[in-house]
């Protein structure tokens, strides 16, 4: 409809003004001198890891609902590229505070958020894309098994001949 096309091109508008404004306070005109204190370095990495995660959220969901062609393609690139920097920050935060999970509470009070805002979902297009590789090694691992046969209990590794993939 007329109105969910207006939503999405607003939410599309709403997260390139944010991610401005994040890519300006990540990367300042003046550059800032190194940060010395290992604890403030992190809350900054955070802080902006948190945000991408909100942006990536409603890129994902703008391009799930986008019906324009040439925005989609938009979208998706700033998706990608959205992505690819999410990874770039998880692994300066798990470098910084040598762990591999991370918590987010202080930041997600801060900014009035819950914790399933900060789940990071496979993208649809993902799946919708890979959905013909995916059904393929499927059918693969079918045929596979079917060539294998039943498995009897005489194998040790596995008594019950229950497979173990």
């Amino acid at each position: 409809t007329n109105m969910s096309h207006r939503l999405y091109n607003e939410q599309w508008h709403s997260t390139q003004l944010g991610l401005r404004d994040l890519l300006e306070w990540e990367m300042p005109k003046q550059p800032p001198k190194p940060e010395k204190n290992k604890q403030a370095a992190y809350d900054k990495l955070a802080t902006m890891y948190v945000k991408y995660i909100i942006i990536f959220r409603k890129l994902e969901e703008c391009y799930d609902q986008m019906v324009h062609s040439q925005k989609r393609r938009t979208i998706r690139l700033v998706l990608d590229s959205t992505i690819g920097r999410l990874l770039e920050l998880k692994e300066e935060l798990v470098k910084l505070a040598i762990l591999e999970y991370q918590y987010y509470d202080d930041f997600m009070a801060d900014m009035k958020l819950v914790p399933s805002d900060l789940e990071i979902p496979i993208p649809k297009y993902f799946t919708s894309e890979n959905a013909k590789v995916l059904k393929e090694r499927e059918k693969l691992l079918g045929t596979v098994l079917a060539k294998m046969g039943p498995q009897g209990s005489s194998d040790v590794r596995n008594p019950g001949g229950a497979c173990l993939c």
